[in-house]
């Protein structure tokens, strides 16, 4: 079966890439394979004066090479072998005496984006859905198919950088600016307008875009180099290598031969595709997938919603709906607040108008969608209401009561609540079928996880609607079970008060956080905690406190610091004092310190605050508040930046071995109590000489 058809009409060939039985075009071994023939019909056809390589599949060109395969690979040598293949039969492209004409209408990634610039021109179209990238840092890798060596000199050695070391994706009119794409227009002028760009390109009038850049060479690339490198280090971990090895392979095959700059790709690639890093990544890039996809469609999808509350986390679902759905009504308590409410919520904006990813007319679209009131009124015919008020169960309680007489009988209620039960708040629901947690985390625009919490009598439907109007609305939910603090704030709780723990009992907060740090967060726990704010985690962990009792005790020095008012980033004292943008050690904490002068090592500090957390995600298991390790793993790095070329926190415990993890847990328990108590399917997996991986009947059921 051909999986792309070759059309040869008045001397012109069009390539068109429709994979049998998939939904999108992907480059697997045996695709290129059927490419490589189609190339060789070609190129002994000398009738033909032009190439077009084209995509029938809709919203899509080539959305890249088939990561499965990717996975597979375990050899240095069989990915080496297997990318100088690859690199042949691009080269064979590149190298047609005919104008190769590349028309991405649609998803261009990864190996799709190298094909496209193995040929001599680019036309786009401009359809919002044309969206060019190479994410392949995302998978803990480089563009492999010599897109390190292409890109820098179709685009310029800055731009070159910025989306392969970054991943980030562009649209048609970018492309076009940095000079990718040698033309854009709609699709629906395609017929024309891209039979016009073939007959200059047969005739070669078409404008050379390519020009010199005085920034790819000596000296001022060096200076690039630098700064990128600099760049580099402010935002990724030294241990996370994809980007460094990218960086220096742009370095060392800018102004290579192609022949030996391949070579010197394709050996550093081999090296990286084979590490737990990238096996990591890329599993991690599988479960999101499957994530998304964890809904059926309805046949009437949630379109509008009401908002309540409108602090820090109430402004940001009012952005979401607003970009995403019809028509989003906000409860307030007084009329006078909407004007500022507006400004923050255009203010979460400003981003998508300074890239220019969002026009002022386009905002001013989404802002109209908002309407609000101080009764509660007009909400009838809404498909949806969240509160996201006060962490006070009677107040919420009070707050269903007069939603539920002014509502549909259909509407779906959620509660935003970062802990309380939500079996608990639905005690006095009438239609407890459509009432459910749902769990934002801050900042609401850039956080992509959701925790979704049914109650035992929440429907199926309304949890699939809910999930639905999640993913199309750019975020990925995970469905949990009811319990104090749910996943993530269950497991980080405990985290942050045992950094609190050690400093009271001897070290330092910059060292705690340092240390931490280097492990991989992306912040240290006092600083988080900080931004997180003092107050909100001193709620959290009295509720959870109460709900586990002595395995969560509260460290003193969070209650000292609540009572003062010392509470972080908000009233620019916390942990850290904060002036402009310098941050130092509070003095006023450390004199309520009464540590004991104890020394600690690094590795010490990093098991305590690691450990609790494997400890408490093992019970959550064992509870079945969600029956995957690779749920938690996704949860632990989408909702607190635990780093993912590490796999998340469960497949970090299996790396390090559950017998050490055990035995350290039983050490502490001796010296520090009850909190470090291992959890019975911890121990249970180690008898049975399983792991989160391989012991999953251990806590199925």
């Amino acid at each position: 079966m051909s999986n792309i058809n070759l059309e040869i009409k008045q001397n012109i060939a069009t390539l068109t890439f429709d994979l049998k039985d998939e939904k999108i075009n992907k480059l697997s071994f045996e695709i290129l394979k059927e490419f490589d023939e189609k190339l060789n019909q070609i190129k002994e056809d000398s009738s033909i004066k032009a190439l077009v390589i084209d995509s029938a599949k809709k919203d899509i060109f080539i959305a890249g090479a088939d990561i499965k395969e990717i996975e597979k690979l375990k050899d240095e040598k069989e990915v080496y072998d297997s990318l100088i293949e690859v690199h042949e039969i691009f080269n064979k492209l590149e190298n047609l005496q005919i104008p190769t004409i590349a028309y991405i209408n649609g998803a261009c990634m990864g190996g799709g984006l190298e094909l496209a610039l193995a040929c001599k021109y680019r036309v786009c179209s401009t359809n919002p859905k044309t969206k060019i990238a190479f994410p392949e840092i995302k998978l803990g890798i480089f563009p492999g198919f010599a897109g390190t060596i292409r890109a820098p000199k179709v685009v310029g050695l800055v731009n070159a950088l910025d989306l392969i070391l970054s991943g980030k994706t562009i649209d048609a009119k970018k492309a076009y600016k940095i000079k990718l794409a040698d033309m854009i227009f709609d699709n629906a002028q395609k017929e024309f307008m891209l039979d016009d760009f073939i007959k200059k390109a047969i005739y070669g009038t078409v404008k050379n875009r390519i020009t010199f850049n005085p920034l790819n060479y000596a000296p001022l690339n060096e200076i690039v180099f630098k700064k990128a490198l600099k760049n580099l280090e402010s935002k990724v971990h030294k241990d996370f290598k994809a980007p460094y090895v990218a960086l220096d392979v742009i370095k060392a095959t800018l102004h290579k031969e192609l022949e030996d700059a391949i070579k010197i790709e394709a050996k550093e690639f081999s090296k990286l595709a084979v590490t737990k890093e990238s096996k990591n990544m890329i599993k991690l890039f599988f479960l999101f997938e499957k994530l998304n996809k964890n809904y059926e469609k309805s046949s009437n999808p949630i379109s509008n919603a009401v908002v309540l509350g409108n602090g820090v986390m109430g402004k940001g679902i009012i952005y979401l709906f607003s970009k995403y759905l019809k028509d989003v009504r906000i409860k307030l308590r007084d009329l006078s607040q909407a004007h500022e409410i507006l400004k923050d919520v255009a203010k979460i904006y400003d981003y998508s108008i300074k890239s220019k990813s969002m026009t002022k007319n386009q905002l001013d679209f989404k802002l109209n969608k908002i309407s609000y009131t101080d009764k509660f009124i007009g909400f009838k015919n809404f498909d949806f209401v969240i509160e996201a008020i006060i962490e006070d169960e009677k107040t919420k309680k009070a707050t269903y009561k007069e939603l539920e007489n002014v509502i549909g009988e259909n509407t779906i209620i959620a509660t935003n609540t970062s802990s309380i039960s939500i079996e608990k708040l639905s005690d006095e629901i009438k239609n407890k079928e459509n009432f459910l947690g749902v769990h934002f985390f801050n900042p609401v625009n850039l956080m992509p996880l959701v925790e979704i919490i049914p109650t035992k009598h929440t429907s199926k439907q309304s949890i699939n609607k809910v999930c639905e109007m999640l993913i199309n609305s750019g975020k990925t939910p995970i469905i949990v079970g009811d319990c104090a603090g749910f996943i993530v704030n269950r497991i980080l709780l405990p985290y942050l008060n045992e950094a609190a723990f050690i400093l009271e009992q001897g070290s330092k907060i910059e060292r705690i956080d340092s240390i931490i740090k280097d492990f991989g967060m992306p912040m240290g726990p006092f600083t988080l905690a900080d931004t997180v704010g003092i107050d909100i985690g001193y709620k959290v962990a009295n509720i959870l406190n109460e709900a586990y009792g002595d395995r969560m005790p509260i460290a003193s020095i969070i209650e000292k610091m609540y009572e003062k008012n010392l509470l972080g980033v908000k009233t620019k004292e916390g942990f850290y004092e904060y002036t402009g943008r310098d941050k130092y050690p509070n003095s006023h904490v450390t004199s309520m310190l009464e540590n004991n002068g104890k020394i600690f090592n690094d590795e010490e500090i990093l098991e305590r605050c690691l450990y609790i957390m494997i400890n408490e995600a093992s019970r959550c298991l064992e509870e079945n508040i969600v029956t995957e390790a690779s749920v938690i793993d996704f949860a632990m790095i989408t909702g607190t930046g635990f780093p993912a070329y590490k796999g998340g926190l469960l497949s970090y415990a299996n790396e390090i071995g559950l017998k050490n993890i055990l035995e350290s847990l039983r050490k502490f328990e001796k010296e520090y109590g009850e909190r470090f108590k291992p959890s019975n399917l911890l121990v249970k997996l180690v008898e049975e000489y399983e792991d989160f991986e391989t012991g999953e009947s251990l806590w199925k059921h």
